[in-house]
């Protein structure tokens, strides 16, 4: 399969730059203002609180805070007096949790190990789990186009109307995997970890699509007989999830190149088209001439040969850029 040439890269690459730029603005605008009143809200609350505790000193507290933010979830378990067996992250569970956001490259980051065996062990476990994971999305992903090939074959409203039967497929299609991979997860995240719906619908996208921000996790702060059991059901949602969201990207992908190789085809075409008939216009003013001198015509007593001009033949003549065949026949 020939790879993508000088031309269409250095386009996509000014596409992407463009893209970012005005995402940059665009986050800009939508989180500056709301992040610099964040830092007035907490400065003033440090003021006060520095204010109100006259014997706590600014260094003591910027040590306090520094401990802090090495693990929040560690912290408010400790304010808590949460005993040991109740905040071990790493039981089975929490393991399970840790090792899915490894090898599928989601990264949290609300853990991590902590020890240099641990670090080590996770470099050689994500070598091995990230290509095996890549191979089990890419089988559930192509269970799931052939699933979607069979609905879309349906002809549930009118056989003499192919356009109207895709139209409704189509529809079939993208409400069965946004309810399944979407909506029903997130009902469910919205009881148990009481957020908001929207706030679970981002969740779903943002750990789907393995952006994995991490400030939405599910299991973090619950505390009871079925946390293994929901947890563990969590994060084999996110690997049938992942293989969904992978086959819509990659349809996306797809409908963007074809679109923009019919831009650059299109735009190709005609630069030959011109070329094209700037070498017929040559043929007609002099051409012939020219191929009898270097002997690609001979006569034939008072007949010459007629020249035919194809694409692919013979001696190439340059025109511009292209080079086109020139093919010299008898009649």
């Amino acid at each position: 399969m020939d790879g993508m040439d000088g031309r269409k890269l250095l386009l996509l690459i000014i596409v992407l730059v463009i893209y970012l730029s005005l995402g940059s603005v665009m986050f800009r605008m939508l989180e500056g203002e709301a992040e610099t009143e964040r830092q007035r809200s907490l400065d003033s609350f440090l003021k006060t609180f520095l204010s109100n505790h006259s014997c706590v000193s600014v260094e003591a507290l910027r040590g306090v805070l520094s401990k802090a933010t090495e693990d929040s979830v560690l912290v408010e378990f400790a304010l808590q007096n949460t005993t040991h067996n109740q905040i071990d992250r790493w039981q089975f569970s929490g393991a399970f949790a840790f090792a899915v956001s490894v090898v599928t490259t989601i990264g949290y980051g609300n853990m991590a190990p902590y020890t240099l065996a641990g670090k080590a062990a996770t470099v050689a476990y994500a070598l091995i789990g990230i290509p095996v994971t890549l191979i089990l999305l890419n089988a559930l992903g192509e269970k799931l186009a052939a699933l979607f090939a069979k609905i879309n074959k349906l002809k549930l409203c009118s056989k003499s109307k192919p356009g109207i039967n895709k139209t409704v497929n189509m529809v079939l299609i993208v409400l069965f995997g946004v309810c399944l991979m979407f909506v029903a997860p997130g009902f469910i995240f919205t009881l148990v970890e009481e957020w908001n719906f929207l706030e679970t619908l981002y969740f779903c996208f943002i750990t789907l699509s393995t952006i994995g921000f991490g400030d939405y996790i599910i299991a973090t702060h619950r505390n009871s007989a079925g946390k293994d059991a929901y947890t563990i059901i969590g994060y084999v949602w996110v690997l049938f999830g992942l293989a969904y969201l992978s086959l819509v990207i990659k349809y996306i992908t797809d409908v963007l190149m074809k679109k923009a190789n019919k831009v650059v085809n299109q735009r190709h075409f005609k630069r030959v088209e011109g070329e094209l008939t700037q070498l017929q216009s040559l043929v007609e003013n002099g051409i012939k001439d020219k191929l009898i001198k270097s002997g690609l015509t001979q006569k034939r007593g008072s007949h010459d040969k007629v020249v035919t001009i194809s694409a692919s033949k013979l001696p190439d003549i340059a025109v511009g850029n292209t080079a086109y065949g020139v093919e010299c026949t008898h009649l």
